[in-house]
């Protein structure tokens, strides 16, 4: 009985799923006045790219996404978003000429300023049926200057729970009142997320016990665990091999506009860096908006593995561009409380552009990318 049991669990944790993990941080947490949202986005897609809104946009945004959507991304308002998958679903799903989720997000930074707008816009894009996804229903992360919620829906259903201090971690089983109902996930499902949402959880813990708050270098650390606690199943866990970017979204609470930025690691976040892209990012480099920068990260993962340390230089150089980035954002914001805000959005997108470069070179994106 123990053995099969075992070999059970072993099925359930070993199975080939695609799984996002997502959280929100609030500024009691985070202790320097900002909010954070951070999505692990799990694909078979490889192709991620670093996008900026563009001429003409209604609303500029800067987002992490695949042929020109968002799966991930914050606007010029703060808003910031995230889609995960749901669970399999009771409701049949609409036809596939409906809006996907990244391209329901996209619409949402493009028309709202508030997460309770983006609530609003998301409940009337699907009440009109302009939704499409798949045999699962959807969970949408929304966090903004002062508050977040998760929307938690099928075709026919919404479930909205609003957070606006501590944090708290989806994956991709339903949590909000009212889903169970609609819900047709199996122990394999429900361990799998439950997995990987209670190691994120326990990380976010950890890193307060040992700190006292929640960071950007933290939640990085926590992007990429790649194994199960000791004597259980290594199998998966928040960063597997189908893991593609990895985002963490600051939403800046006093200059939302200009100091919000995206840590993106473009690609395999344990075969890539994460390097800074500002709200107010005048422009990406090349390779980051053409797919080099992601290829590069599965070109060596393919190579060395997906579960293989991050060299000491790539892990030197990400904790250097981190403090320089951190101090360009403390400069910025001086600048910004003596109404300097064009100087304070030219130093952020020199500071970066120049962190970008840098890990072009460490990374060879552009011999990858050919």
């Amino acid at each position: 009985m123990k053995k099969s049991l075992s070999l059970l669990l072993f099925s359930a944790l070993a199975m080939p799923v695609f799984a996002c993990t997502s959280w929100m941080v609030f500024k009691d947490f985070t202790k320097n006045n900002t909010n954070i949202l951070h999505k692990n986005r799990d694909s078979k897609e490889r192709r991620v790219a670093a996008y900026i809104s563009p001429a003409g946009a209604k609303r500029k945004w800067v987002a992490i996404g695949t042929n020109g959507l968002t799966n991930t991304g914050v606007n010029c308002s703060g808003l910031a978003g995230a889609m995960n998958s749901g669970e399999k679903t009771s409701d049949a799903p609409n036809p596939k000429d409906k809006k996907s989720t990244p391209a329901l997000l996209l619409e949402i930074l493009n028309s709202c300023d508030t997460a309770a707008q983006a609530v609003k816009k998301l409940d009337e894009l699907v009440k009109s049926g302009d939704y499409y996804h798949s045999d699962s229903g959807s969970t949408f992360l929304f966090v903004d200057t002062k508050e977040g919620y998760i929307c938690e829906f099928t075709t026919k259903f919404m479930s909205v729970q609003r957070y606006n201090s501590n944090y708290v971690v989806r994956a991709n089983i339903w949590h909000n009142p009212g889903m169970a109902a609609r819900a047709r996930g199996t122990y394999k499902s429900y361990l799998h997320s439950s997995a990987r949402a209670y190691i994120a959880l326990s990380g976010l813990n950890e890193m307060m016990d040992k700190d006292g708050k929640i960071t950007v270098a933290g939640i990085s650390e926590i992007s990429r665990i790649c194994k199960l606690p000791s004597g259980e199943y290594p199998n998966r866990s928040v960063c597997g091999k189908t893991t593609n970017s990895g985002s963490t979204i600051e939403v800046d609470i006093p200059y939302p506009d200009v100091l919000s930025t995206i840590y993106a690691a473009i690609g395999h976040p344990r075969n890539t860096v994460y390097v800074p892209i500002p709200v107010c990012a005048e422009k990406v480099l090349p390779s980051m908006g053409s797919y080099a920068w992601s290829r590069a990260s599965f070109k060596r993962g393919d190579k060395n593995g997906f579960a293989n340390p991050l060299p000491c230089e790539w892990m030197k150089f990400e904790a250097d561009s981190k403090a320089k980035y951190a101090k360009a954002k403390a400069d910025a914001r001086k600048l910004l409380d003596n109404g300097k805000r064009a100087e304070a959005v030219k130093l952020l997108n020199a500071t970066a552009y120049k962190i970008w470069k840098e890990a072009e070179t460490l990374l060879k994106i552009e011999s990858a990318g050919k």
